[in-house]
């Protein structure tokens, strides 16, 4: 556990976005919001600065999190998608061949007696789409993509999407499997991993996205449209795929029970996540 900056060290500074990674930093470890969250989101409102939670989850779950707070900015998808206000500021779509290409290797990875007990999420915009459909599989899909649909068959929903009679488009592509996810990754996503944005993101998670598309960029796309620069930036990690953002604000902070990478990335060290790390630092330069 790392040693909190001194809060002089960054007090009085000119805030105007706050982009906030969820699990490991914004909540506890039993998955808490920090006392008095409200309150200060309210703050935050009140002096014209943004609140963005930043996570792999999908956008409108992030929106069900923070209920009775119209007008939320949210990073969903790990930065494929950013919405403000439940207007999209911007989104990366996978390209349609490799999305079709991944179906197919789900479908051969987990199928037969010895298939692996995992299965892929379409991740669009608007929903996520499941071709497996056991309850284990989704009561585990269900607490990251509230708006899941269960479908016959996902490459049914991709000429849909194509032929425009489905308003959506895939912005990620996740396994996730009742397990480890090592074995249906290396299996699948993985073999994407030159041209495109692969991670590990659980212990049983991996995620596919387009080359370049990450929360840091998502940052940066929000920063572009509220019309802030890095100087008026704070961001708040702790795990690897919080590194891309790191280097996107001026004032970036690694909770004090982060990887060695996000330390190391950071300029400065926020009390954990299980001390009310972000809302302390957040109150501190609110002043």
């Amino acid at each position: 556990m790392m040693t909190p900056t001194d809060p002089a060290r960054y007090a009085g500074a000119d805030l105007r976005l706050a982009a906030v990674d969820m699990d490991g930093t914004l909540l506890d470890d039993d998955k808490n919001f920090p006392p008095g969250m409200d309150e200060l989101l309210d703050q935050m409102d009140a002096r014209g600065v943004t609140f963005a939670p930043a996570s792999g989850r999908q956008v409108w779950t992030l929106i069900d999190m923070f209920p009775g707070r119209p007008g939320m900015t949210v990073i969903g998808e790990n930065g494929g998608i950013v919405m403000r206000d439940g207007v999209e500021v911007s989104s990366h779509p996978v390209d349609t061949p490799t999305v079709r290409e991944v179906i197919r290797l789900v479908r051969e990875a987990t199928s037969g007696p010895d298939g692996i007990d995992g299965g892929l999420v379409m991740c669009g915009k608007q929903f996520a789409y499941v071709e497996r459909t056991s309850d284990r599989f989704v009561d585990g899909v269900l607490p990251y993509y509230h708006r899941t649909k269960r479908v016959d068959d996902q490459i049914a929903i991709i000429d849909a999407i194509e032929a425009g009679e489905i308003d959506d488009a895939i912005v990620k592509l996740a396994v996730f499997v009742l397990g480890p996810v090592e074995a249906l990754a290396e299996a699948t996503l993985a073999n994407f991993a030159d041209t495109h944005q692969y991670a590990i993101s659980g212990a049983n998670w991996a995620d596919l996205q387009i080359r370049g598309v990450d929360k840091g960029s998502a940052v940066r796309d929000l920063q572009r449209f509220l019309g802030v620069d890095r100087s008026q930036t704070a961001v708040f990690g702790d795990a690897g795929n919080d590194l891309s953002m790191m280097s996107e604000g001026d004032l970036s902070f690694a909770m004090a029970n982060a990887s060695q990478d996000v330390v190391e990335a950071a300029r400065f060290i926020a009390p954990s996540n299980n001390e009310a790390g972000v809302a302390q630092v957040l109150r501190t330069l609110l002043g």
